[in-house]
C-alpha cells in the first residue's frame, strides 16, 4: 500500500518522505473524551466508526458503491512513529511502537513534557 501510495503522485511521496523521517508526530484531534476510560481508548488506538460512502470516485480512487470505510480519529495515527496527542479540549498523551523505543525513555520524554 505505502508503494502505491508513493507512486501514485509526487506529492504523496515528497509526505511519506517526511513523516519517515519524523522523529516524531504531533497529532491534533477534532475529539473531545467525555471520560477518563475515554480519553485512554482515544490515546490508545483512536476513536472509529464505520460510514458509507457511494461509489466515491476521483483522484485514481474508485470504491465500489455503498462501501463501508472507517472514519474518527483512528485516520490520522503513525503508529510507527512516537506519537504525542492533543484532543480538542487539551487532553493529551502518548502512543509509541514498543519495539523502536524503550518505554523509560518515552516516559521521561512525556515527563519532561508534562512537567
Amino acid at each position: 500500500a505505502r508503494n502505491a501510495l508513493r507512486t501514485h503522485s509526487v506529492k504523496n511521496k515528497a509526505a511519506l518522505k517526511i513523516i519517515d523521517s519524523a522523529l516524531f508526530v504531533l497529532v491534533l484531534d477534532d475529539y473531545r473524551p467525555g471520560t477518563a476510560d475515554e480519553a485512554a481508548a482515544n490515546m490508545l488506538h483512536g476513536s472509529y466508526r464505520l460510514s458509507e460512502v457511494d461509489g466515491l470516485t476521483g483522484g485514481g480512487l474508485s470504491l465500489p458503491k455503498s462501501t463501508q470505510h472507517q472514519v474518527g480519529t483512528c485516520i490520522n495515527r503513525w503508529y510507527d512513529k512516537l506519537q504525542l496527542i492533543v484532543c480538542q479540549d487539551g487532553t493529551a498523551g502518548v502512543n509509541f511502537e514498543h519495539s523502536s523505543i524503550d518505554g523509560q525513555t518515552a516516559l521521561r520524554l512525556v515527563s519532561d513534557i508534562f512537567a
